[in-house]
Formats: structure tokens, C-alpha cells, sequence
């Protein structure tokens, strides 16, 4: 049996603060996103900010990172390397210099970053990893190795590898099927096979089920049953766990929380007009059942949400994310901007 024990909104400044990952570290949780005025607005780059608590109450921010004034950063992930803590994150910037991101007919390019603690506190100045216009996008370590899935605007998707979180090389390309990729979660059991839950831009939009034995040259891919967005993968007991953004229509209607109050949707939607809409996207967990997904719970969410991080422990298992469902009863926002917070969801395995 599992329920969601508690949900806890842990930043909130007003601002669009968006595309969480967690991670335990020498005694502390860290919660790193992205801080800015909107998703994805001209002249309106983000930051990265890092969050800690040793309580899972009382935070402090850690960390403010970023590579340039015309470079938007986002998308961080953590990575646990014993003695040190890095976060990893894309970076886009106009490709002529002067250019403004986010405008009709404006070419970008990507560059992914990572930073470095030692001890939480002070944090190296982000450099560039990996190779130009490939978005390291998700980052975990598995014995003395780090793997990370990484991909392009044209919908390529790679597997890297790295022993020091600084250089890493390409393993395999994933093949594409039938649809193009994007973000993509993954995960190694102990018996050395890894899976991928992969993000697809066309086709009917459900997620791909990608899997492979060491040395992971190989893949074999097969669509799943539903759509999942920034996905995450952990193993829950004997269970293998996806976090990720679910389209409503898919889950089954008892899951899907209803509509707030007439007079809830009036608030948020002063703030953000697209908050009147129905909900169609949420924030989902799933089981992985051979290859296809059942749905275990869906958690509070609305507008612009998801992008999850997870942290399992013995009984309960972390999980940050962002969502709007919330906002009026935030710090009020600057003109144009359009607020989101990031929220932390105990879930309780009974």
C-alpha cells in the first residue's frame, strides 16, 4: 500500500521555479532548479538554484549558478560522487552573438555544465561537459561509473559515461524507432541490465521502453502505454518506479484529482490566465510491470508542473517537484512574470 503522507511547498518567491532534482548527500537533502520569469520567454534567462535542508523543514539555498547574462540555464541534475556533489544542467544561448532566445525565427544552440562541492557550501564555477549541442540531460552513478543520457534538437539520443563527472565520452547511440527523443530517465539493477524511459516528440507521444546488457551497445526499445514527460526512474523495493508528467486522459478517472473551487481557479487565473483552463497534465507515479506502466498516484499539481527527483528510503520515498496549483497563496510576482513553486511529496509505503 502506498499514500502520500505529506506534500510540503519548499521555494517560493513569486518567480517560475521549475525542473527539480533531489539528491541525499553527507547528511543534507539537496533540491536543485531552475529560477526565472517564465518558462521560456525572450530576454528572460534562468539561473540554477541548489537547496538544502538536513530536517526535510527548514531550507536555506546553497547555490546560485550561471554560465552568462545571454545564456538561459536549466534542467539541473544531481549527481552523488562520494566526496563530492555536482550539478549538471543545459545551458542555451543565441547563435549569433546579440541574438534573443524565444523568438520567432531564432536559432539556439545548447552546451551542458556541471558544478562542484565539496562541502554544500561553496560550489566551483560551472564548465562546460560533454559535447557542444548535446544536453546531458539526466545523470546517476552506479558503483565507480556515471552514466548520463544526453540529446539534441533534431531528436538524437545518446548514452554517455563517465569515472570523474568532468569527462565524459559517448557509449551508444539509442536508435530513434520510430519517433524522435528527448528526455530520458534510466536506471541499472543489479543484474547490469539498464533501462530507459525516453520522452518522444511525435507518433502517438507514448514513452519508449529502452533497455540493454553491459557493455549497453546494443538496445531494444518497445512503446509503452502511456505518455511521461521528465521522466525518473528508482527501485522501490523490488519494484523499478517512474516519476514523470502525465496526460490526464490517460490515467484512470479515479486517480485524477478534481477541479478546485470556482472561486480557486478565479485566483490563480489573475495570475496566470492559462490556470483557468481544465487540468489536462499531472504529476504521476507509475510502476514499471514487465513492459508497460501502471499508474500508482497522481500528485497535487496544475498549469505548468512535473519534472521530478526522488530519493528512496527505508518505509518512504522523497520526490521534488514543481506546480502552479498553489500560487495565490504565494509571494505576489513582477508584472509578466508567471510564478511556479517547488513542492516536496512524502510518500509514505505502508
Amino acid at each position: 500500500m502506498v499514500r502520500i503522507k505529506e506534500i510540503r511547498k519548499i521555494y517560493s518567491d513569486g518567480r517560475h521555479n521549475a525542473f527539480t532534482d533531489m539528491e541525499y548527500w553527507k547528511g543534507h537533502y539537496y533540491v536543485a532548479f531552475r529560477n526565472a520569469g517564465g518558462h521560456a520567454r525572450p530576454g528572460d534567462y534562468g539561473d540554477i538554484l541548489v537547496i538544502r535542508s538536513d530536517d526535510l523543514k527548514r531550507w536555506e539555498v546553497c547555490a546560485r549558478l550561471s554560465t552568462s547574462d545571454d545564456h538561459d540555464d536549466r534542467d539541473p541534475a544531481l549527481l552523488d560522487l562520494g566526496d563530492e556533489l555536482g550539478v549538471f544542467f543545459g545551458s542555451s544561448f543565441p547563435k549569433e552573438p546579440g541574438g534573443l532566445l524565444y523568438t520567432e525565427g531564432s536559432e539556439r544552440r545548447i552546451q551542458s555544465y556541471a558544478a562542484f562541492t565539496s562541502d554544500g557550501a561553496n560550489w566551483s564555477s560551472p564548465q562546460p561537459v560533454y559535447e557542444p549541442d548535446f544536453w546531458l540531460w539526466q545523470v546517476e552513478r552506479f558503483g565507480e561509473v556515471s552514466y548520463g543520457t544526453a540529446y539534441n534538437r533534431e531528436g538524437r539520443l545518446r548514452l554517455a559515461r563517465s569515472t570523474d563527472g568532468r569527462n565524459w565520452e559517448t557509449v551508444s547511440e539509442i536508435p530513434p524507432d520510430r519517433f524522435k527523443s528527448t528526455e530520458a530517465g534510466l536506471w541499472v539493477k543489479e543484474d547490469g541490465k539498464m533501462r530507459l524511459v525516453i520522452r518522444v516528440r511525435e507518433g502517438s507521444g507514448m514513452a519508449l521502453l529502452a533497455w540493454s546488457e553491459p557493455p549497453y551497445k546494443r538496445w531494444d526499445l518497445k512503446e509503452l502505454n502511456y505518455t511521461v514527460h521528465s521522466p525518473v526512474i528508482r527501485p522501490v523495493g523490488d519494484e523499478l518506479w517512474i516519476a514523470g508528467r502525465a496526460f490526464g486522459r490517460q490515467l484512470p478517472s479515479s486517480m485524477v484529482p478534481p477541479e478546485p473551487p470556482k472561486e480557486k481557479i478565479e485566483a490563480l487565473a489573475r495570475l496566470d490566465e492559462r490556470l483557468a483552463r481544465p487540468q489536462e497534465w499531472h504529476v504521476a507515479l507509475w510502476r514499471l510491470v514487465r513492459d508497460s506502466l501502471e499508474p500508482i498516484l497522481v500528485l497535487p499539481s496544475r498549469g505548468d508542473n512535473a519534472y521530478p527527483g526522488m530519493v528512496v528510503e527505508e518505509g518512504r520515498v522523497l520526490m521534488s517537484y514543481y506546480s502552479q496549483h498553489d500560487v495565490d497563496n504565494g509571494p505576489k510576482p513582477k508584472p509578466g512574470e508567471c510564478p511556479s513553486e517547488i513542492y516536496l511529496a512524502e510518500i509514505e509505503l505502508c
